[in-house]
């Protein structure tokens, strides 16, 4: 297993900062999209997945999607257009410079749940899914985005062509761009999992406040012909399973899973 950081043109004409962890042969491909605002190694639990991964014969890359991590854009870059050309640009350059085999795995966790049904699309050849405390439902103006109205950050964004974000994590406010907005309220995350016929994984904690714990249940229903679906909740576990209130156990329960899923 070998490792490297690696920065890949995007579409846009920009770089994408990338983490890989190789396999030493040819082998599968595993593809980790990070959540909201998050970064590529997502405190490590990727890098955890990703070589363990690679120890067991797949090639692994995470990137950092436009405003996050070491991103060089700004973060009204950030849409999910944009983050699905930068996951299909990481997908072509794997392709291209490493010997892959025709087993696709993909891991979201957050908004990287909602990314990796809507790469579906494009690539149903995927073999399995990995959704950590995914956002997957679909919203409309009278929902909250994080506590924020989308119908108040899509009117701005129709006034203005984007509009102001409040991050209650940080409390920090950045520009939002329309097309994340318009993207958010128009694309369909669930559907695409209807007709995907692989085996997925769903890890949910029991005490998640950001997203629903209904929503695992919606995505476990929407898998109408996973070969194998399972929906496995860690106890006490928040959004962060660890990384806000120091139970480390959360973390690690969520990787050794994960990994074992992967390996069956």
């Amino acid at each position: 297993m070998r490792t490297e950081t690696i920065f890949i043109p995007s579409k846009r004409g920009t770089l994408i900062p990338a983490d890989i962890a190789a396999a030493e042969s040819k082998g599968g491909l595993l593809i980790l999209a990070h959540g909201f605002k998050a970064e590529r190694k997502e405190d490590e639990r990727f890098t955890a997945v990703a070589e363990q991964m690679a120890e067991q014969g797949f090639h692994a890359i995470s990137m950092d999607f436009p405003g996050c991590g070491e991103s060089e854009e700004p973060f009204i870059a950030y849409s999910l257009d944009h983050c699905l050309d930068d996951l299909e640009s990481c997908f072509l350059y794997m392709k291209e410079h490493y010997e892959t085999d025709e087993r696709l795995y993909l891991l979201g966790y957050s908004m990287g749940g909602r990314l990796i049904s809507l790469f579906l699309r494009k690539h149903p050849e995927a073999k399995k899914l990995v959704f950590w405390a995914a956002c997957n439902r679909s919203f409309d103006l009278d929902d909250l985005f994080l506590e924020q109205s989308f119908r108040i950050l899509k009117e701005q964004c129709d006034r203005e062509g984007s509009c102001d974000f409040y991050d209650i994590y940080t409390q920090e406010t950045d520009r939002m761009s329309s097309a994340f907005v318009n993207n958010m309220l128009e694309y369909d995350a669930l559907s695409p999992l209807e007709h995907f016929k692989g085996d997925a994984l769903i890890i949910q904690g029991d005490q998640d406040r950001t997203i629903e714990v209904e929503n695992a249940q919606w995505i476990y229903d929407h898998l109408k012909e996973a070969s194998y679906k399972e929906l496995h909740c860690i106890q006490g576990a928040d959004h962060g399973f660890g990384l806000w209130d120091g139970r480390t156990q959360d973390s690690e329960e969520l990787v050794r899973t994960t990994v074992s899923f992967l390996n069956r």
